[in-house]
């Protein structure tokens, strides 16, 4: 299994927009070459998404789950 080029703090940021620049571009550049890392990358960013926008409506209430 290949090492990882993204730490899981570096894609938790970028998918909260937080990461911007070089860094921000590094992981673009993966993403839209749309080969079997960037899946792999991806899935790993819809993870830390997943997870952010669970934890928000479990906070702010999601009305579409009542």
């Amino acid at each position: 299994m290949p090492k990882n080029k993204f730490t899981d703090e570096e894609l938790m940021a970028f998918a909260d927009y937080e990461t911007t620049g070089e860094r921000a571009m590094d992981i673009l550049s993966v993403l839209l070459q749309f080969d079997d890392e960037s899946k792999i990358l991806a899935k790993r960013i819809e993870v830390f998404t997943t997870t952010r926008n669970a934890l928000i409506n479990t906070l702010i209430g999601d009305k579409n789950e009542r």
